[in-house]
């Protein structure tokens, strides 16, 4: 087991000034800099900075942050949702170490999702089919992996293939799957 132990840290998000959530921060006595490029391989949506290094991640609507010496995650309901994900995210940090032998680390760049390339390959019928109320809306949590293509039901009508294909192309080629 890579952490054994970590102190957290649970205060009020300062990254958020329309919600009212808290920020966890798992203060680690180990480094985890090495399992970090097994984490960029294995999370879909990861973006990866070498320099640092760091990984940033959405995990079921939080963010997630991973340094050498710590793991932070933001937009939490309070101390006791705090204290359980931060736990789950350790749990994953440790099953990825003990997993290495079997995995590929990835120190990729991944780019991240640009709204409004997304948007322009959109049929921009502003139609709220996929319950945004607009395309452009729709482009931007696409972008954050908030929804997910098939959502657009305009997009799957005849006529619409290349646009489709090129939407698909342009995400897969961008993340990773897990």
């Amino acid at each position: 087991m890579l952490i054994e132990s970590y102190r957290t840290e649970i205060a009020i998000s300062t990254h958020s000034v329309q919600h009212f959530d808290y920020e966890a921060i798992a203060h680690l006595e180990v480094d985890i800099g090495p399992v970090i490029p097994y984490l960029n391989g294995l999370l879909e949506g990861a973006i990866y900075v070498p320099d640092v290094p760091a990984l940033s991640w959405r995990y079921e609507g939080y963010k997630v942050g991973f340094w050498p010496d710590r793991i932070a995650v933001d937009g939490l309901a309070g101390r006791e949702e705090a204290e359980t994900v931060i736990q789950r995210i350790v749990d994953l940090v440790n099953q990825t170490w003990a997993r290495r032998d079997e995995l590929t680390p990835d120190t990729t760049v991944h780019e991240r999702r640009q709204p409004l390339a997304l948007y322009k390959l959109l049929p921009r019928t502003n139609c709220g089919a996929c319950g945004e109320a607009t395309c452009f809306n729709f482009a931007l949590k696409l972008a954050a992996g908030q929804i997910e293509l098939p959502a657009c039901t305009p997009l799957h009508e005849a006529g619409q293939e290349a646009a489709r294909e090129a939407l698909e192309e342009m995400l897969a080629a961008r993340w990773p799957g897990v």
